[in-house]
């Protein structure tokens, strides 16, 4: 499939079937005619715009930045984008302000399309100057197949931006083909057709929400998007996937095993085929648990491939033999895909190398001049080391770098040490990750003046990193063990487990705040929480969080708003919260109630 048929088999759908459901939302359902005039109105701002660049590339400085937080307008946004044949680049609205202004200088964006939480989230950060966009406020258009003329000239493709070394966003660019070519083979290998239902739980600053949006899109099945802020788990997953019929789970391991906390069983999500995991590595154990509840009724799917390449690269149906396998094998690469594994910069087999994929279409690479692993004009160094068995199947060992993944987010631990020694009283730093009841929890070393404390170490990091790259747990060292190279010597640091406890006056006062403690403690993976610890600046990431209000919804019988938590995200103001969930009560709008 060539790349411009991705706006021309939607658009089939539009023609044919343009009362037929492409979005259901949590406010609402779109058709495809629907959609498609959405994407005209917001198409014609676009040119109509004094923006310039139209036609031109990302390095020319004719992208769109796109900074949407409601799923929906991000694809009509996107939509939009492509039929006007310009580059695009979404964001996540949640960034740190100083990476606004990296991914800015990098982009050089046209214009910048925004919702409102879009919008309210770069007047905080200060950016000014660009010619914004109101995704919210465009008036529909008529969509007709001259939109498809300009997407099928130009292949102005996409960029991502993903954690850099030195904590500076790095923009991956990507082409339309390279989707077209996932697409194609992810609606052709797992059934997705006219009518299918396929989940979209990513954020529109991942580029898998591209996978999300398009498979089901293009097939012309519908998009099922979760309810916001923040992913659906455990019951409440359980339940949004039954009341939507979805068909096609996609999602990461972490989200994925909190059906099991919720106790899903056999006669669980009945209209569900297939779940397909990507992000991070999958466990035995989760075959496991799912084959004993549904055996081979349902279909349970290992993808692998970096956002450098356009998502998966390599795929592996998992059967009972995966069920005592360690590590759990990535699978053999898609059609048209080579993956080898290079020893001394040659292919071998039964051998531990990097692994280097080679794709059907050009990789355009990063932003700027750096070219780190690509090798024109198809082929991708990944940094990840793994071998190749003589079957074919590749299987995973790790990282040549320091680059590791946080509930199937990119963190570079080398940015997270730059954030933290940037601080002015931090004189050495060391990023680290360790493994707790099967969740990766991301921690830091730090040798630092006692006049900063941890809560103003962390908030400093805050404003650099996002909340994914913050570690949960902070250690102080006297110095970083280092080796006669200089290196650091990983095997003298202390446990992370051992590390943090409460000071004394900080400690949980009532039982309900103790219960909370211990629950923040659980999901966190700290040996002890201080009431007033802020849970954002504790490593709490928005999926931690989902986990944490379900949790609370199961104990405490209290349906406490994401909302009410973010006015005050402490033990205290949690405590609180709870309170006047119990008594059918709004939470108080202050942190009063907690000091």
């Amino acid at each position: 499939m060539s790349h411009e048929t991705l706006l021309a088999r939607w658009n089939d759908h539009v023609t044919r079937r343009g009362d037929a459901c492409a979005v259901s939302a949590p406010d609402r359902t779109w058709s495809h005619r629907e959609l498609a005039d959405q994407v005209a109105g917001l198409h014609r701002l676009l040119t109509s715009a004094e923006s310039g660049g139209a036609g031109r590339d990302a390095e020319a400085g004719g992208a769109v930045l796109v900074v949407c937080a409601d799923p929906v307008r991000a694809a009509v946004a996107l939509l939009a984008c492509v039929a006007a044949g310009r580059t695009v680049a979404p964001v996540d609205v949640r960034q740190p302000a100083a990476r606004w202004a990296a991914v800015l200088e990098d982009l050089r964006p046209a214009c910048v399309v925004a919702d409102r939480a879009g919008a309210d989230a770069l007047a905080a950060a200060g950016v000014a100057g660009v010619v914004l966009l109101r995704a919210d406020e465009c008036a529909p258009g008529t969509w007709s197949g001259q939109h498809l003329e300009p997407a099928a000239r130009t292949d102005a493709g996409y960029v991502y931006f993903t954690s850099g070394t030195t904590g500076r966003p790095k923009g991956i660019r990507g082409s339309l083909a390279a989707v077209a070519h996932f697409v194609d083979w992810e609606s052709a290998e797992f059934r997705v057709g006219e009518g299918t239902r396929v989940s979209l739980l990513t954020s529109p600053g991942f580029d898998a929400f591209l996978r999300d949006l398009l498979v089901p899109l293009c097939a012309g099945g519908t998009v099922c998007v979760a309810p916001s802020p923040g992913v659906p788990v455990g019951d409440a997953l359980v339940r949004w996937l039954a009341e939507q019929r979805v068909e096609v789970l996609h999602c990461v391991p972490t989200v994925f095993r909190t059906l099991r906390t919720a106790g899903a069983h056999a006669g669980s999500l009945p209209d569900l085929r297939v779940a397909l995991l990507a992000g991070e590595p999958v466990r035995a154990s989760d075959v496991v648990w799912w084959r004993e509840l549904f055996g081979d009724s349902k279909e349970l799917v290992n993808l692998y491939g970096p956002s450098e390449t356009t998502m998966t690269k390599v795929f592996r149906r998992l059967d009972a033999s995966d069920t005592s396998a360690d590590p759990v094998p990535a699978g053999r690469a898609m059609p048209g895909v080579t993956v080898r594994v290079l020893v001394a910069g040659a292919p071998a087999t039964d051998a531990i190398g990097e692994v280097e994929i080679e794709v059907p279409f050009a990789l355009p690479g990063y932003l700027g001049t750096d070219r780190g692993g690509f090798r024109p004009p198809n082929r991708y160094r990944t940094g990840d080391l793994g071998r190749i068995d003589a079957d074919g199947t590749l299987v995973l060992l790790g990282r040549r770098d320091q680059q590791v993944k946080i509930a199937g987010v990119r963190v570079e631990l080398g940015a997270v040490e730059e954030a933290l020694r940037d601080h002015p009283a931090v004189h050495d730093a060391c990023a680290v990750t360790a493994d707790h009841d099967g969740d990766t929890v991301l921690g830091a070393y730090v040798v630092a003046d006692a006049s900063a404390g941890d809560e103003e170490l962390r908030g400093h990091a805050a404003l650099r990193l996002p909340a994914a790259q913050l570690p949960s747990v902070l250690v102080r060292l006297s110095a970083i063990p280092r080796t006669l190279s200089g290196k650091v010597d990983r095997r003298a640091l202390p446990p992370l487990a051992a590390v943090r406890a409460a000071a004394g006056e900080d400690l949980p006062r009532t039982p309900l705040e103790q219960e909370i403690a211990a629950l923040w403690s659980e999901l966190l993976h700290l040996p002890s929480v201080g009431r007033l610890d802020d849970f954002t600046l504790l490593g709490g990431t928005s999926l931690a969080m989902a986990r944490l209000l379900d949790a609370l919804r199961t104990r405490f019988s209290a349906e406490v708003a994401l909302r009410s938590f973010l006015l005050d995200p402490t033990v205290a103001g949690l405590a609180v919260a709870v309170e006047e969930a119990r008594a059918g009560r709004p939470a108080p709008l202050t942190k009063e109630a907690s000091a």
